[in-house]
């Protein structure tokens, strides 16, 4: 399956600096049993109401359970919980 988390994070956040940080902690989440890939699209527009990252996770149902139960998204939350002003999060086959 594929699991899509689609960020827009808050204006006064400099995002891009976290970048290498985001990339890091998430392909952590490649140790996880069953998450298979994971990829990064930065968004090409800045307009208002764009969404500014989409992270897509190729992974199983139970590596998606793993990951949800992991550190990484705890450290996911914890580190840039506060920076987002929304998000989107969407699985499909």
């Amino acid at each position: 399956m594929r699991h899509y988390i689609i960020i827009k994070f808050k204006k006064d956040i400099n995002w891009q600096s976290n970048l290498d940080e985001i990339r890091t902690l998430f392909n952590r989440a490649l140790q996880i049993e069953e998450v298979n890939s994971i990829q990064f699209n930065v968004s090409n527009s800045d307009r208002d109401n764009r969404s500014d990252l989409m992270i897509e996770m190729n992974l199983s149902e139970k590596g998606l359970m793993e990951f949800d139960a992991s550190d990484i998204h705890k450290e996911w939350k914890n580190n840039f919980g506060e920076s987002i002003e929304s998000k989107v999060i969407f699985d499909c086959e």
